[in-house]
């Protein structure tokens, strides 16, 4: 029985432990808006009560666009075998395109997403229909009138790409500073979720 509690008590801390990291993790500068923190903050409650990842996702996706009405964003995960692209969460983008996407292969010229997870690095495409990255997608882009998509790797922590998280535009144009600082928000958030998912798939050895 005393064996039995332990074994309990162990799975409470680890778990209360877990709990903590999570909201200890930092928020962002006080010159954010304090509604945008607070949204992070509501990010970071989901994670920690183990809401299902597609929602946690598809939360953050919105909190990163209303800070830019002209801007979709989209996040998509590594698939298990490291080489294809798997849907996370874009609730703004038109589902025939989140369908094609899906199972993409990664690779040295496959769009600003796959080409992102492929060199573990930020691909910036300022221009869909000059850039050489999107000649296979950009039948896809026109079909849903986007111009300018940049992508940023999800790094775990200990360096792995999880996945990556999107901006696009519809029309050409290159980041700036603020945009940037969303895509640092976005990438940490989810990183931490989707570790935090693998984590709680992964049973615990005792």
């Amino acid at each position: 029985m005393d064996h039995l509690n332990q074994s309990h008590l162990r799975s409470d801390l680890t778990e209360s432990a877990r709990t903590q990291e999570l909201t200890l993790t930092l928020l962002p500068p006080e010159d954010d808006k304090e509604s945008f923190r607070e949204e992070q903050a509501r990010v970071m409650d989901m994670i920690a009560a183990n809401a299902p990842l597609s929602e946690i996702l598809a939360r953050l996706v919105l909190m990163i666009e209303e800070q830019s009405p002209d801007m979709l964003c989209s996040v998509l995960l590594l698939s298990d075998d490291g080489n294809h692209i798997r849907h996370g969460a874009a609730p703004s983008l038109p589902l025939n395109y989140v369908r094609a996407i899906d199972g993409s292969p990664i690779g040295p010229k496959h769009g600003s997403c796959g080409t992102a997870m492929f060199r573990g690095k930020p691909v910036f495409v300022t221009d869909i229909f000059t850039d050489p990255l999107w000649e296979e997608y950009r039948g896809f882009a026109a079909a849903i009138g986007v111009a300018a998509c940049w992508s940023t790797p999800i790094m775990s922590s200990k360096g792995k790409v999880l996945g990556s998280f999107a901006m696009y535009y519809r029309e050409p144009r290159t980041p700036t500073g603020s945009e940037r600082r969303l895509t640092n928000v976005a990438t940490h958030l989810a990183s931490l979720a989707i570790e935090h998912h693998a984590g709680r798939e992964t049973p615990t050895q005792t």
